[in-house]
Parts: C-alpha cells; structure tokens; sequence
C-alpha cells in the first residue's frame, strides 16, 4: 500500500507539470507569433490553414497542437521548434 500511495504522489507531481508547460508554451507562441509581424491571430492561423478560434485555443493553452502543426508554426515563424517550445 505504501508504494501505491507513493506512485500517487508522483503522478500528482507530474499532473500538474503538464499545464505549466502548456502555459508556457502558449506565451511563448503569442510573443514570437507578434514579434514575427502577426499582430493578429487570425492572419496566422490563416496562413497556417485553420480556424482561428482553433489557434486561439492554443494560445489560451486550453489545448496543444500535433507535431505537424507546430512544425508548420516553426517554418512560418522561422524559428526552431527550440525557440518555440
């Protein structure tokens, strides 16, 4: 029983790392986004081909992108998906 409740409490931990992350994600993803000259999200997520209130959903970090979709944001950004995440 000791153990479970220990691996109870890491899972706690790690629970909430992930919307910490996401979070930071999001901020960084808004700066670079007006720093790159989109001052509006609707003109970036028409250039990356989606709804806006699907990519203001990511800036809001109420959801995270797929890979492809963040790689498509690294090449229109032209940043690494380092400078990025």
């Amino acid at each position: 029983m000791m153990q479970f409740c220990h691996l109870s409490a890491k899972c706690g931990a790690m629970s909430t790392l992930a919307p910490l992350i996401r979070s930071q994600f999001a901020k960084r993803l808004k700066v670079i986004r007006t720093q790159k000259g989109f001052n509006r999200a609707r003109y970036f997520a028409s250039t990356l081909g989606i709804e806006e209130n699907r990519y203001t959903r990511y800036e809001r970090a109420e959801v995270e992108p797929s890979l492809t979709l963040i790689h498509k944001m690294c090449e229109t950004l032209n940043v690494t998906p380092n400078e990025l995440l």
